[in-house]
């Protein structure tokens, strides 16, 4: 699963989608919540989180002796505290993967597939995960070389189509709350952008590892660019009762019509989700895989693949016993919860890997 070399373009295109794959569709009900009138701006004031995030990423597969985060952990701060540090890290991300897989199987079955059991709908899902993921890295890659373009476009495309609609007065008046308002709506729109860390798990295999950094930033400007666009459109079509509706980007869809011939677009953003959770679901397994894989060192990383789907199908139904639950987690603790993980653990472990270099360098590191 660790073959294949990618480029950097690829590496952007996966990492933009990984982050906007749930993102677009859950973002803007909560920020309206927390955030008002306001939510707009919310990626603005964080996005400064992205770019800390790929930033760390790259930092840290720099300073590791073979490019690979697990084993960073492990010259840094021991054999037996770096395999510990690196399977809670592995759990975690188990953790938040069961939270993404439900959401992908409670938005199809709640607005599409009425009958289907949520079951069947994440189980299909994984298996095209699980089959992608063994052909290795490049495949995923390619994949969404092709599928990320179509998907933006069809992104904008349903946004202009809506510019008739719009109304920009409902976006005033301006910090009409303050700014502390906006601040709560920034730290769940946080909790996306900090996701970007997996890009360490990617670096290992881009050719040209030198300008990831820059593409990486580019991936992250591009994620809040589009969310800056979303937010605004959905404020100026729906106001305030935004944070009424679970998933808004469906909502709104549902209000093109042109010439009663052109209608029925929300279909569309089924497309667009299902292609896009697919990149985001693979992205994640294949860090958790890869992770796991370089904790235990094992050489065959394949093998671990379709027990991972199976045991994540388990989780998600476990963990997440149903949407309401999914809903309070990621609008409340969960937001601090993922930002400890991807964000404030990173730095914990950067900032020891200063402490040891200046004792003189009794680990081996890279530059």
């Amino acid at each position: 699963m660790n073959r294949g070399q990618i480029s950097v373009w690829q590496m952007a295109l996966l990492l933009f989608q990984m982050v906007l794959g749930s993102s677009i569709l859950l973002m803007p009900s909560i920020t309206t919540r927390l955030s008002g009138r306001d939510m707009w701006m919310t990626p603005i004031v964080v996005i400064g989180v992205g770019y800390l995030a790929v930033w760390l990423a790259w930092r840290l597969h720099r300073l590791s002796p073979d490019g690979t985060f697990h084993t960073l952990l492990e010259n840094v701060f021991g054999k037996m505290v770096g395999k510990t540090l690196g399977l809670l890290f592995i759990v975690f991300q188990l953790h938040i993967l069961s939270f993404v897989v439900r959401d992908y199987g409670e938005f199809i079955v709640l607005n599409f597939f009425f009958k289907t059991p949520v079951v069947v709908v994440i189980g299909m899902m994984l298996a095209l995960c699980v089959w992608a993921l063994r052909a290795g890295i490049e495949v995923l890659a390619r994949i969404g070389q092709l599928f990320v373009p179509l998907i933006t476009f069809i992104t904008i495309l349903i946004f202009a189509l809506l510019i008739p609609e719009l109304d920009p007065g409902k976006v005033m008046p301006l910090l009409e709350r303050g700014f502390e308002p906006v601040f709560k709506g920034s730290l769940v729109v946080g909790g996306w952008f900090c996701q970007l860390f997996l890009m360490v798990y990617l670096l290992p295999n881009v050719k040209d590892s030198r300008t990831a950094l820059k593409w990486g930033m580019w991936a992250a400007t591009g994620i809040g660019a589009v969310m800056l666009v979303t937010n605004l459109a959905l404020l100026m079509l729906l106001g305030e009762s935004t944070s009424h509706y679970v998933y808004p980007v469906y909502t709104a869809a549902r209000y093109i019509a042109i010439a009663d011939f052109f209608e029925h677009v929300e279909s569309m953003i089924m497309m667009v989700w299902v292609l896009g959770e697919f990149i985001k679901i693979g992205i994640h397994l294949y860090a958790v895989s890869i992770g796991l894989a370089q904790c235990l060192q094992l050489k065959k990383t394949d093998a671990l693949i379709v027990p991972l789907g199976l045991l994540l199908l388990l989780f998600s139904f476990r963990l997440v016993p149903g949407f309401q639950t999914l809903a309070v987690f990621v609008s409340t603790t969960g937001t601090i919860y993922i930002l400890t993980g991807y964000l404030l653990f990173p730095l914990f472990v950067y900032a020891g890997t200063r402490v040891r270099k200046a004792m003189g360098g009794r680990v081996r590191l890279g530059d």
